[in-house]
């Protein structure tokens, strides 16, 4: 996770440049972010429109530390922090449906799911 230097700790992500497709800014956000590489292994659905969470699997250790200035701290957790960017919620469905994917990818397909709380 990352440490936004207006908000909390939250998941690395951002937009879209020209000509880029989802999974390309996805890494490279990844990277701006963290300083580390990152092998997308699956997808999962939000209910935000538009809105795209890749689960990945980090290529190296962290090196170089973030290129984005608004990141101020990069950091892994075994469980989610106190302070977070965005509702409690929202992390534990995307970490339900991330858990599902790593552990499918572990077996040999690649899936993707939904992270709606609703489901």
């Amino acid at each position: 996770m990352v440490r936004h230097r207006d908000r909390k700790w939250e998941m690395p992500g951002g937009r879209l440049l020209k000509g880029e497709n989802h999974e390309q800014a996805a890494v490279r956000e990844f990277f701006e972010e963290t300083g580390m590489s990152l092998d997308i292994i699956g997808h999962i659905r939000i209910l935000k429109p538009g809105g795209k969470v890749f689960v990945g699997i980090v290529r190296g250790e962290l090196k170089a530390g973030p290129t984005e200035y608004d990141i101020v701290e990069v950091k892994e957790f075994t469980e989610l922090p106190d302070e977070l960017s965005f509702p409690l919620v929202e992390y534990r469905a995307m970490l339900a449906q991330a858990r599902r994917i790593f552990e499918t990818f572990k077996r040999g397909k690649n899936i993707d799911g939904s992270a709606s709380p609703m489901t």
